[in-house]
């Protein structure tokens, strides 16, 4: 069976293994050659022609039970070392885009406040919103599950991350999984 990642790569699509509009819109305009290769890998009649029972296949592949996780390494942000770091950085006349390298001013791009203890946010890369949900903005917000030191929890997208193998977690994400910031730990992520 195929799965939605190797589907995308097929249509040259970010392969982060959620379905959005953006790979319908890209698959409705495949070729039948790679339509075909699809229909195989889904295990409907390959005849290179998308109709009901192909994109039954496909809404089953895709749909929250189907949806993949993505394996990455969780890392903390918007924690009280992270804020003292960034105001360092702005002091010595610095720019945020370069002390950003270094902290965080606690301000997720979404505009809600990710230095806190109370709501769990996660910066996810610009890649999977985008080709998830069709731009960052429409991105913010969104729920995703996530798996951390064996923990499973709920967080919204509150920013993005510049490392596209990686999710941040903020301080109140990182009261339910009981660790401590600086944190680098195995983790995966999924879209609810």
């Amino acid at each position: 069976m195929i799965t939605t990642a190797e589907i995308q790569r097929l249509l040259k699509m970010p392969a982060d293994g959620t379905w959005s509009p953006t790979d319908q819109a890209a698959l409705l305009k495949a070729s039948p050659a790679i339509k075909k290769l699809i229909q195989h890998g889904l295990c409907v009649l390959v005849d290179g022609l998308w109709g009901p029972k192909s994109q039954a296949a496909l809404n089953a592949l895709t749909t929250e039970d189907g949806k993949e996780w993505i394996v990455c390494q969780a890392s903390s942000f918007a924690d009280p070392a992270d804020l003292r770091a960034f105001k360092r950085c702005k002091a010595t006349g610095k720019s945020d885009v370069k002390c950003f390298a270094v902290g965080d001013n606690g301000v997720g791009e979404s505009g809600v406040i990710t230095s806190q203890e109370h709501t769990p946010y996660v910066a996810i890369h610009d890649t999977f919103l985008i080709s998830r949900w069709g731009s960052r903005h429409a991105a913010w917000l969104r729920e995703v599950e996530v798996v951390a030191n064996g923990v499973s929890f709920v967080a919204k997208v509150g920013d993005r991350i510049s490392a596209k193998g990686r999710i941040d977690l903020n301080p109140a994400c990182l009261l339910l999984i009981r660790k401590p910031a600086p944190l680098k730990t195995a983790a995966k992520w999924r879209w609810i």
